[in-house]
């Protein structure tokens, strides 16, 4: 009896790390610590002023979002060329090797 992929319980297509959030998430969370930490302590002013969360919170937000768009707009980017682009016979598949032009007949 053969597997298919539709049957419940069997994972057939394991996905490599490329295709899996998780690491988009980990960095877009990575930038949204680092961008509110640093925004944080520069907007709090001296040593004298409380701390300013409320603009840290923002811009690990903002960056969070920001990053997290980029980078799933460069995986949709990202695509792989079939095996099959290289096979067959093209118009010029060697450009070092151009076929040879026929003689044209005047009309």
């Amino acid at each position: 009896m053969s597997t298919q992929a539709g049957e419940p319980g069997q994972n057939n297509n394991k996905r490599n790390w490329k295709q899996t959030v998780k690491v988009p998430l980990l960095f877009s969370l990575i930038l949204g610590l680092i961008a509110g930490v640093v925004s944080t302590i520069a907007s709090t002013g001296g040593s004298e002023n409380p701390l300013r969360v409320d603009i840290g919170l923002t811009m690990f937000g903002i960056a969070f979002v920001g990053s997290l768009l980029l980078i799933s707009l460069m995986i949709m980017a990202a695509k792989e060329n079939p095996e099959d682009l290289g096979q067959g016979s093209g118009v010029n598949r060697v450009s070092a090797r151009p076929p040879k032009q026929r003689k044209q007949t005047g009309h």
